[in-house]
């Protein structure tokens, strides 16, 4: 997604001992979602769809933000919108790239953030959670899990 003027995002770049196949199902199969990202997530990747993850904090309760898909190119691309997020309309862009037959390559583009230094602690926040996140997908998927096993049959 291009940079809006007077926005802010946050980038970062992963490699993955996965084929891209395999990177792109962890991410958009959403019964796999819960494996690593969110306790519980709705919503299949579909353009204009809409998608929520909740976070279950203990004391704290529970954490839900909700968001539309707006992007969807297999195997290459996903670009979601926030509907609810404090700090406006933040976007989270995903581009997958085959580095291998069993490597690939994941960058994570956070943006949107209004250039205010009021918005700094959001920038630095979403930044470290989104790279902690990866960080949990990347040990998830070393433990190499069988993705049928979580898929709902239907």
């Amino acid at each position: 997604m291009p940079n809006l003027p007077n926005m802010r995002e946050t980038r970062s770049i992963f490699e993955f001992n996965e084929p891209i196949e395999r990177l792109w199902s962890a991410i958009t199969v959403y019964e796999v979602l819960i494996h690593w990202l969110a306790d519980e997530v709705r919503g299949r990747p579909k353009e204009g769809g809409e998608f929520s993850w909740t976070w279950k904090l203990g004391l704290e309760g529970d954490f839900t933000t909700k968001g539309i898909y707006k992007k969807i190119v297999p195997g290459k691309e996903l670009v979601m919108e926030w509907k609810d997020h404090p700090a406006g309309d933040i976007f989270l862009q995903l581009l997958f790239e085959p580095v291998s037959e069993n490597k690939s390559k994941l960058t994570v583009v956070n943006g949107g953030y209004p250039s205010s230094n009021a918005f700094n602690v959001w920038l630095d926040g979403a930044k470290e959670g989104w790279d902690g996140q990866v960080e949990k997908l990347i040990t998830f998927l070393a433990g190499k899990p069988d993705f049928t096993k979580f898929i709902k049959k239907t």
